[in-house]
């Protein structure tokens, strides 16, 4: 046998070692990657439902928060209306206050009047 012929055996059988590694790195490799994607496939499996909880969950407070404006701008409008029926009835409580005024107070200062000289004259008479 020839050196080169002890070379090449020894490079052949090399090769097959380095083949025979590999097929068993790839191995390892494919496992790893059918595991990686077990786990993949088990948490998505597990966030559908998170995903599906969550979009309920978002429209139930887009239902929520629409339902308060409705409310809100009702009390609103309650406050408004009430505002302005109150405005409004002061108002005529003012007009009907002055116009008393203007035409009870000579009324209610002729009636005192007339009480005074009613008790003057009765102080003269019963003093006499």
């Amino acid at each position: 046998m020839s050196f080169m012929q002890i070379l090449t055996g020894i490079l052949i059988v090399s090769a097959s070692a380095l083949c025979i590694a590999l097929i068993y790195y790839l191995k390892i490799i494919v496992k790893s990657v059918q595991s990686l994607n077990a786990d993949i496939k088990e948490l998505s499996d597990e966030l559908k439902p998170l995903i599906k909880s969550t979009l309920i969950l978002s429209d139930n407070l887009n239902q929520i928060t629409q339902e308060s404006k409705k409310q809100i701008n009702s009390v609103k409008s309650i406050i408004s209306d009430f505002r302005e029926r109150a405005d409004k009835i002061l108002s005529f409580e003012s007009k009907v206050r002055s116009g008393l005024e203007d035409s009870i107070m000579p009324l209610v200062k002729n009636l005192n009047a007339i009480g005074k000289g009613v008790n003057t004259f009765w102080n003269n008479f019963t003093n006499k």
